[in-house]
């Protein structure tokens, strides 16, 4: 990061404005949030070789060849510990994949979770009114869940 100790504060936030324009000219994301869930969507698309659906449907964000619709749930491990997923407002999905970036934004690796496993797994948020779901080891080692590193994510639609 010594790249970046001689910019003022004021410096990196407009230089992130500028990659995060850049990001979505390229199509990289979608939208002006955070760039993770974006990411994460077209990691997706691209792993199942489509289009990732329109940024306000609710219930899921992918639809396999195969008619499998899929939520899509970013993780970027800024700390060892971190496991939860954001909430679960709805569970209107076949199949919940939750994307494994680096702290640095590297591709990871991809749980792909089926509902029912979802539904075992998850616990409920008092604090966000919602379902969440941890990358726990338990979930992670459930026989109904698949793992997919990243370089087979990034190799193109799998045909699954």
């Amino acid at each position: 990061m010594t790249e970046f100790a001689d910019k003022t504060d004021g410096q990196l936030v407009a230089l992130f404005g500028e990659v995060m324009s850049e990001l979505r000219a390229r199509g990289v994301v979608r939208s002006g949030n955070n760039p993770i869930a974006d990411m994460a969507e077209r990691v997706i698309a691209d792993y199942y070789g489509v289009e990732p659906e329109a940024p306000n449907s609710k219930s899921y964000d992918v639809v396999a060849p195969n008619g499998s619709t899929i939520q899509v749930k970013a993780l970027r491990r800024t700390a060892s510990s971190r496991r939860n997923l954001s909430a679960l407002r709805t569970l209107d999905f076949d199949v919940l994949a939750a994307v494994v970036f680096e702290n640095d934004m590297r591709l990871v690796e991809a749980a792909f979770v089926p509902v029912a496993a979802v539904r075992d797994h998850m616990g409920w948020s008092n604090t966000w009114k919602a379902n969440r779901l941890s990358l726990t080891k338990r979930l992670l080692t459930d026989p109904r869940v698949e793992r997919v590193p990243a370089d087979q994510l990034v190799a193109g639609a799998t045909g699954r």
